[in-house]
C-alpha cells in the first residue's frame, strides 16, 4: 500500500520529468522542408503586421508585407534554409530552422509562427 509520503514523492517525479521534456517538435529535415515548407506561402505576424514569405522551387525568395516587400534567394544549410535577401528592410544573409508544430503551422528558429495558406 502507497503511503502519502510515497505519493508526493511520485507526483513530484512526475512532474519533474514534465517539465524536464523539451516542449518544442523536432527541426524539420532538408526532405521535410522540401516537402512541407517549398513553393508554399507561409503566413506569421512580425510587428503587428502580416508577413509572408515563400520560398519557390527556382531558389528564389520572396517576402511581401502590408507596407514592404523583398526578395532574394535560398538554400539548404544545417540546420535549415539560409536566405540571403537583397531588396527589403532586412538586407543580409539569414539562417533559420522549422518546427512543424501540428496541422499547418510552423514555428522558425527566430521564434515566428507561420501558417502555411495553400
Amino acid at each position: 500500500m502507497l503511503l502519502v509520503r510515497d505519493l508526493i514523492f511520485l507526483s513530484a517525479f512526475a512532474v519533474s520529468a514534465l517539465i524536464s521534456m523539451p516542449l518544442s517538435a523536432a527541426v524539420l529535415s532538408k526532405e521535410q522542408i522540401s516537402q512541407q515548407i517549398i513553393g508554399k506561402t507561409l503566413a506569421g505576424k512580425r510587428m503587428g503586421m502580416t508577413v509572408r514569405i515563400i520560398y519557390l522551387l527556382d531558389g528564389t525568395v520572396q517576402i511581401k508585407a502590408p507596407f514592404m516587400t523583398g526578395s532574394g534567394t535560398w538554400h539548404f544549410s544545417e540546420p535549415g534554409i539560409c536566405m540571403i535577401i537583397k531588396s527589403g528592410p532586412r538586407p543580409g544573409k539569414n539562417c533559420i530552422a522549422f518546427e512543424h508544430l501540428g496541422g499547418n503551422q510552423y514555428r522558425n528558429s527566430e521564434g515566428m509562427t507561420l501558417d502555411i495558406e495553400n
